[in-house]
């Protein structure tokens, strides 16, 4: 995918405003998922991300498009492996259905950006009535083999009816880590309010702007996001649009994952003035980048620092792809593994380090295991340490070195 079709916005993705000023600059860097053979190696897509905050509404955006089709199409990222992904889904199915559906029979929910139907699932076992949108091929033919109704296509602004003619209409929609890689917000959420029923709700989960800039989490700006919001900005952008807040609450912070900003919306006949502080919102902002810098350099500090040991990391989705391909001293680290590895005999992009199963970690020990999925720890160090007889001092999370000492 070295060729690939970017084409730089002027104007907000969310107001229309020509008044973005470009507050983080990350150079080079590749798609997340792009995994590469041998003979690949240097033929991987590299472009700059650049991401702007709009001086008019606050939203902070990409300032690039770039064509993701075939990369969806091919696209193979699932969290079945996960013990705690799949608790959530089924804390999250469970919440939904007591808060909002405990009197109505057989409620029907669309998922935009289902993958292989896990969350549907959870909601199936509860009575829903469920179908899912989603662009990969190979998570939709899962997805139905599981007998998760799923529709291969992409849900975006074109999308304004869904083609199965039970689900014309829904009760709910709910996306997660979806909805901020749609590149055209407003048009996708002025369809999703034709597609629900009356007093519909929408459930959202992105990742959260807030916990981005208190953490440095620069991994998580990609070229596959094109929005990057937070409590704020969500709620101006939903009541501009036609739907009403109804809680950024319905999940403990101990019930979320590693960065998630979770919000329920109820369908509106019309907006809401939602003021957002902009110039607060631009300042918290103007200094990330620096601060992003000052992060790059405490890992690559810690990676010479222990270069003497064999360093493995464990994660190879969006947080370690992104975070290593940032790196100067990403040679000191060994290989990557992860527990649900895209293919076998692969390399990451750009950092060229070898991808493997995490039966790699018994066949050739690690001294040191820097953890990137942070928000699965505990899971990871339970697993690692009872199956492979690892200690608890030979990990550490990226966390710790993504913020400062004094955080």
């Amino acid at each position: 995918m070295s060729s690939v079709y970017q084409n730089k916005i002027s104007s907000c993705r969310i107001c229309g405003s020509n008044q973005l000023k470009t507050v983080i600059h990350l150079a080079q860097m590749p798609f997340t998922d792009e995994f590469i053979s041998s003979d690949q190696l240097g033929t991987e897509f590299l472009s700059d991300i650049d991401i702007a905050v709009c001086k008019q509404c606050a939203c902070a955006q990409n300032i690039n498009d770039t064509d993701m089709g075939a990369y969806y199409q091919d696209y193979t990222y699932s969290v079945q492996s996960s013990g705690f992904a799949l608790s959530f889904m089924s804390t999250l199915a469970e919440r939904i259905k007591s808060n909002y559906f405990s009197n109505k029979t057989a409620p029907s929910i669309l998922e935009i950006g289902s993958g292989t139907g896990e969350q549907l699932m959870a909601f199936k076992k509860l009575g829903f009535r469920v179908i899912g949108v989603e662009p990969s091929d190979k998570l939709s033919e899962y997805a139905n083999s599981q007998e998760i109704k799923t529709l291969t296509t992409f849900f975006d602004e074109n999308t304004t009816q869904i083609v199965d003619p039970e689900f014309r209409t829904v009760d709910a929609i709910v996306t997660s880590y979806t909805f901020d890689h749609i590149p055209r917000p407003v048009e996708v959420l002025n369809n999703i309010h034709k597609i629900l029923n009356d007093d519909g709700l929408l459930i959202i989960e992105v990742h959260n702007l807030e916990l981005i800039r208190q953490r440095n989490e620069f991994c998580l700006f990609e070229h596959e996001h094109y929005t990057y919001l937070n409590e704020r900005t969500m709620r101006y952008l939903l009541n501009q649009n036609n739907f009403d807040v109804v809680t950024f609450k319905l999940l403990e912070e101990s019930e979320k994952r590693a960065n998630s900003l979770l919000v329920v919306a109820k369908k509106a006949n019309k907006s809401n003035i939602s003021e957002v502080d902009v110039l607060n919102e631009i300042h918290l902002l103007d200094s990330l980048n620096n601060e992003i810098n000052k992060s790059i350099s405490r890992i690559d500090n810690w990676l010479n620092e222990n270069k003497k040991y064999k360093i493995v990391a464990y994660g190879a989705g969006g947080r370690g792809i992104m975070t290593i391909a940032a790196l100067a001293n990403s040679n000191y680290i060994q290989y990557i593994v992860d527990k649900n590895p895209k293919s076998d005999n692969i390399f990451a992009p750009k950092s060229h380090l070898p991808v493997y199963g995490i039966e790699r970690l018994a066949e050739n020990r690690a001294d040191k295991i820097l953890i990137f999925s942070f928000g699965y720890y505990n899971e990871i160090v339970s697993e690692l340490t009872s199956k492979f007889g690892y200690t608890k001092d030979q990990f550490i999370s990226i966390l710790e070195l993504l913020e400062p000492a004094n955080a």
